[in-house]
């Protein structure tokens, strides 16, 4: 049994094995979050526009060299589309149809390869924009002078709350603005059916 081939297998054991080293060397305690629903979309606004950014500037770096080559593949498709078809002739029909299922497989086959491209430009591009400090989870945080001022025990979780802050940021504007849009939709959504339900 290959392991690296079974990946819920390899996040569970991964999971695990965290948990462990959190339990018996760790022992953090809870950094405190705190979300206020009518400051919500100001503290996000940042991640937002970042993730604006990052997905115009994908597709700005990408469209030029890419766009050449799905458009030679679309035409064809659109060529054999337009061929006649004769139903007296089901030699020719069976030709088409044979060559619209080679051309459009070509066509999947070279926007899957655009979306990967995009997609690595994209994670480059949201890696930098954590870095420099467009974060998600950082905004939230109750108590920013200890946060800032933190030492011993307490430094070493910052440090990694920090780094795990920057992995999360990147992978969040690396889903585009549509999926930062749909995170605070949701997430408004949950805040009006509690405040609803409170009354």
């Amino acid at each position: 049994m290959q392991i690296w081939k079974r990946p819920m297998l390899l996040g569970l054991l991964f999971t695990v094995i965290s948990f462990i080293i959190f339990v018996f060397v760790q022992k953090w305690n809870g950094i405190g979050l705190a979300i206020k629903p009518d400051e919500l979309l100001a503290r996000m606004s940042p991640l937002i526009l970042a993730s604006t950014f990052v997905e115009r500037a994908v597709e700005i770096l990408i469209s030029p060299w890419r766009d050449g080559g799905a458009n030679l593949l679309d035409r064809a498709v659109t060529a054999i589309k337009a061929r006649p078809t004769d139903p007296t002739t089901p030699i020719q029909n069976a030709q088409n149809a044979a060559d619209l299922a080679v051309a459009s497989a070509a066509l999947d086959a070279y926007r899957s390869e655009t979306q990967r491209y995009a997609f690595a430009v994209g994670l480059i591009l949201s890696f930098f924009a954590a870095a420099v400090g467009v974060r998600a989870l950082y905004p939230f945080v109750v108590d920013l002078d200890a946060f800032k001022n933190a030492t011993g025990n307490l430094k070493s979780q910052v440090d990694f709350f920090r780094d795990y802050d920057v992995a999360l940021t990147t992978a969040l504007l690396a889903g585009g603005a549509d999926g930062m849009h749909a995170i605070i939709s949701s997430i408004t959504s949950f805040f009006q059916k509690a405040g609803d339900n409170s009354k």
